[in-house]
């Protein structure tokens, strides 16, 4: 089964600015692992707000360059705990949070990219 595993880092006030880094795997998963990675990619946004309206648009967005999946995958705490419900509807998507251990590696990997990727561009922003 093919899914779209997401990771949002950046949700911390540095400097009156919000870096936020959307990180994306469209990968093939089973239950018990990952089989085949077919995409990585990585989108940053900074703003001045951490708005949750901010943070759906921008999904959408990233959401988009992604074609042939499933389902989202994520954390519940993604979108600041609204319903799956709620955000389904505003992506147009099944939103699912991880179950098994092959999505729960597929999240694991998202926001290792994810962090790093802003850890990255936090030490050579001022440079």
């Amino acid at each position: 089964m093919k899914v779209l595993a997401i990771d949002i880092s950046g949700r911390h006030n540095i400097g009156n600015r919000y870096l936020r880094v959307y990180a994306g795997i469209l990968l093939e998963i089973l239950a018990d692992r990952i089989v085949h990675v077919e995409k990585i990619d990585v989108m940053v946004k900074e703003e001045k707000s951490q708005k949750v309206r901010d943070i759906l648009r921008e999904l959408k967005e990233f959401i988009n360059k992604f074609e042939d999946f499933e389902y989202v995958l994520c954390e519940r705490g993604e979108f600041f705990n609204l319903s799956k419900d709620v955000v389904e509807g505003v992506l147009r998507k099944k939103v699912i949070f991880p179950k098994t251990r092959g999505e729960l590696e597929a999240i694991n990997i998202a926001h290792h990219i994810s962090y790093s990727f802003r850890k990255f561009l936090l030490e050579n922003l001022d440079k």
